[in-house]
């Protein structure tokens, strides 16, 4: 049976998330579609990075409606939380809410369950918060309470499938980059059953670590949190190709095969040196690899200087509120993209009502309207063309600073190298 909020629902996946989505990312692939069940309740339980972009790339990448599980504070003030009640998000509460509030987990849990036995597909952060680090995490256990709730509630006649989701970013923070989704094979939960019958501990915990492994094989995983930095210099910052950075195969082996060049001065210099990058905000990728001006920048330069000029005004909200408001980086990405979809599009609107005021002809407001929307992607690309980087003021401002790092990284390129050399 369709939901009441279907058509409100698809209007905001695909009409405007989905299509927002394809001009504010370079590229999004797609990898894995085959293994999603045919008409079979799923639990879809991705990596939870980037803030709550990562559930918009499964929501848009998928065709079945999608419940969303969300931390209960992003339901406040009341309006917030009922436009997301509209789209399908529904609250989690955790200790931290209150124990009454914790509560009310019971009634969501509930309602997940009775839209799996709809045929409906749930979605829920198992890592229950999210880390811009590329790694998976521990998973928590609600993911579960509800396959086996739901399972049990209708004497394992569901048929509900668990289906990990890896989802990757050349670059979390900024748009203009490439994503990688992967989907991995289904897990159906029905071979859990005899396990968790007999001892329902030994069930979930099965469950959770073969989860966690699968989703493991769909990111850039480094299972050792103490050589994280090492690893992210090698083959993260050092690497020119986006695709190699969020290609898990790829980033995976070459992971692997570190392993035997690692010690404990190669840790530590890794740590300091990401440590300096962090205070001076230095992106080590920018520094190893400086985009050159190319001939492509050339033929694109008047439209470069269109879209600089149009949306720096519209920016400057987003520019405070990540400097100044915002402490956590994982949500650089979602504010962009939020002002993207609404900002800039108002900006426009005003300027064309300003236009429209001044006796502007038409034509003029529709193609000025038009070249807006179309030049709006090129704004990252405009802002590295038009204003100087850390990097470029380190090197002027702190020139022994930035040979230091620059020193430092050299060690990272001649191992990298000879590790792709084996």
């Amino acid at each position: 049976m369709r939901e009441k909020n279907y058509l409100w629902y698809q209007f905001w996946r695909h009409t405007v998330v989905g299509n927002g989505l394809r001009f504010f990312y370079k590229k999004r692939k797609v990898v894995g579609r085959e293994n999603l069940p045919k008409d079979k309740p799923i639990l879809y339980i991705p990596n939870h990075q980037n803030s709550f972009m990562d559930a918009l790339h499964v929501a848009t990448t998928t065709k079945p409606t999608i419940y969303f599980l969300t931390r209960a504070q992003a339901f406040k003030p009341d309006i917030v939380g009922k436009y997301l009640w509209s789209i399908n998000m529904m609250p989690v509460y955790r200790v931290r809410d209150g124990f009454s509030s914790v509560q009310k987990n019971n009634e969501i849990f509930e309602k997940c369950i009775r839209y799996l036995k709809n045929g409906d597909t749930i979605l829920i952060f198992a890592e229950a918060n999210h880390n811009l680090k590329r790694r998976i995490r521990s998973l928590s256990k609600g993911f579960t309470r509800i396959a086996f709730g739901a399972e049990e509630e209708y004497d394992w006649t569901l048929d509900l499938q668990i289906v990990p989701v890896g989802v990757n970013y050349s670059d979390h923070q900024t748009g203009g980059n490439t994503v990688q989704i992967n989907y991995g094979e289904a897990i159906p939960v029905s071979e859990y059953r005899e396990r968790f019958e007999s001892d329902e501990k030994a069930g979930v915990d099965a469950m959770k670590e073969d989860v966690s492994e699968a989703m493991k094989k769909l990111v850039f995983h480094v299972e050792d949190l103490a050589e994280y930095p090492l690893q992210k210099i090698l083959w993260d910052d050092l690497e020119p190709d986006d695709l190699k950075v969020i290609d898990p195969d790829i980033a995976n082996n070459r992971i692997q095969r570190t392993q035997p060049h690692i010690t404990d001065e190669l840790i530590e210099e890794a740590k300091e040196l990401e440590k300096i990058s962090e205070k001076n905000k230095i992106d080590l990728n920018e520094l190893a690899f400086s985009k050159q001006f190319s001939i492509k920048d050339l033929l694109l330069l008047p439209f470069y200087g269109f879209s600089f000029l149009n949306n720096f005004i519209a920016y400057q909200p987003v520019r405070y509120l990540i400097k100044n408001v915002i402490r956590d980086r994982a949500f650089d990405a979602s504010i962009k993209f939020l002002s993207a979809l609404f900002l800039f599009p108002l900006f426009y609107g005003i300027v064309s009502l300003i236009l429209s005021l001044s006796g502007v002809e038409s034509t003029f407001i529709w193609s000025y309207l038009i070249l807006s929307v179309f030049t709006a992607p090129l704004f990252v690309r405009a802002k590295a063309l038009f204003t100087p980087s850390n990097t470029s003021r380190l090197k002027k401002e702190k020139p022994k600073l930035y040979q230091d790092i620059q020193s430092r990284l050299s060690v990272f390129k001649d191992l990298r190298a000879s590790i792709l050399n084996e």
